[in-house]
């Protein structure tokens, strides 16, 4: 059959595969030798761990939408780059949080506020290790192994923190053959009876290409409550590599929002656990490529305690020849009995060559469960568009307002109005030219 691949052809594909893999590495290799505070424990482990799991092999499933060439063949160097207050302040969100500040993945403590108030803050131990990972995969282990400062956080029990946490990550590109490249790395522990809110923000220095890549950790304590954004704007050359880990105790509440709305290829996991039980968790994205980009988002959520209720609604608004994938999993275990866990894929394609691949995925093994997932794909409703220009609306004026609209119900859950207005400004900014 015409573009099947014969046996050969599929072992020369495979062999050339491997020759680039073994090539990545070696260039990833020289950077972990460069790395500061090579000597870190964590580190290492975590390198040994990533040449292990390897580059995706030739048609890995896992792999199948995220195209790794350009990463692949590209020869990256660590950024260092100084940033002063006022350009600090032109690129931060202007809410009134405690601000930690990492520029290049450098923890910068000019930049970073003196009072954490009740949060304890401290740079990583070269011999502490973090927790092992929820659900491993080759990019988590990488910027484990890379990240030159990770930052440990944490919130006592019974303690409510009045203000955000504000997590600003700021990255560098620069002119010539060799990437810059940023690794940011956080872990947070809250205790329990505490209550808390973070806030993630990734930008760009400049507009030259660069590779982020960043690795969030949380454990979430009993009866706690815990509210997470992220807001990715970072330039349309970023290449964006991001694994978020939750970990859920018991009779805890957790939001968990990501509003993915910059970089040429994205690829974000957040992988969960609900461990006690009568927990309950809401998971939501909403991402929006233009051009050509790629945005990749991936859930992973265990259910592993009884009485225990999850929700996630992931959006996504395709532009031009652009190109979404989401991929979801919720998978119960045997003793998670009473489990009632929703996932929703909705995506609205605005371009005539936009694409997207949805698969949303239930494995149960308890009986006396409810759990339910769906996917849907579309276009504008002419009707609406058509309602709305016959009441004297203008057209392009018109798709925004039905744009935004399938959007809020993400927006409208983020409390920070600040926060709000900076992602509806973001949305706003990429709409322009619909």
């Amino acid at each position: 059959m015409a573009g099947l691949l014969t046996n050969s052809e599929r072992a020369e594909k495979r062999a050339q595969v491997a020759e680039l893999n073994e090539q990545a590495m070696a260039r990833f290799s020289k950077l972990f030798e460069k790395r500061s505070g090579a000597d870190s424990s964590h580190a290492s482990a975590n390198w040994q761990k990533t040449q292990q799991v390897g580059f995706p092999t030739f048609r890995h499933e896992d792999w199948h939408y995220t195209p790794l060439q350009s990463i692949l063949t590209t020869n990256f160097d660590y950024a260092k780059s100084s940033v002063d207050e006022n350009a600090c302040e032109a690129l931060a969100l202007p809410i009134d949080a405690y601000r930690i500040v990492l520029v290049d993945g450098h923890y910068s403590s000019a930049l970073s506020s003196i009072d954490t108030g009740p949060f304890q803050v401290s740079l990583l131990d070269n011999q502490e290790l973090l927790p092992a990972p929820i659900n491993s995969e080759i990019f988590l282990h990488l910027t484990e192994s890379l990240a030159q400062q990770p930052v440990v956080i944490h919130l006592a029990a019974n303690n409510q923190a009045e203000k955000p946490l504000y997590l600003l990550n700021i990255s560098s590109g620069k002119d010539g053959e060799e990437v810059n490249t940023s690794q940011y790395r956080y872990h947070i522990t809250l205790g329990k009876n505490s209550q808390a809110q973070v806030i993630e923000h990734f930008v760009s220095l400049n507009d030259k290409a660069h590779f982020t890549g960043s690795r969030l950790t949380v454990e979430v304590g009993d009866n706690a409550q815990f509210k997470h954004f992220k807001l990715n704007s970072e330039n349309e050359q970023v290449q964006h590599f991001a694994h978020n880990d939750i970990k859920i105790g018991r009779d805890s509440q957790v939001l968990s929002s990501s509003f993915l709305l910059g970089a040429k290829l994205t690829r974000h996991h957040t992988s969960t656990q609900l461990n006690g039980e009568n927990a309950n968790l809401s998971l939501n994205s909403l991402l929006l490529p233009k051009n050509t980009e790629i945005a990749d988002t991936r859930t992973y959520l265990e259910h592993n305690a009884e009485y225990c209720e999850s929700r996630q609604l992931h959006k996504v608004i395709a532009m031009d020849s652009s190109k979404a994938v989401f991929n979801g999993m919720i998978k119960v275990s045997p003793n998670a009995l009473k489990t009632d866990g929703q996932m929703s894929n909705n995506t609205l394609l605005l371009g005539d060559k936009a694409e997207v691949d949805t698969k949303p995925q239930l494995e149960i093994y308890a009986d006396d469960v409810k759990c339910g997932h769906g996917a849907t794909v579309g276009r504008i409703d002419e009707e609406q568009l058509f309602y709305l220009r016959s009441r004297g609306i203008d057209g392009k004026e018109a798709k925004h307002m039905i744009i935004i609209a399938f959007a809020a119900e993400l927006t409208e859950s983020i409390a920070s109005e600040e926060l709000k207005q900076a992602v509806m400004t973001s949305i706003r900014q990429r709409l322009a030219e619909v």
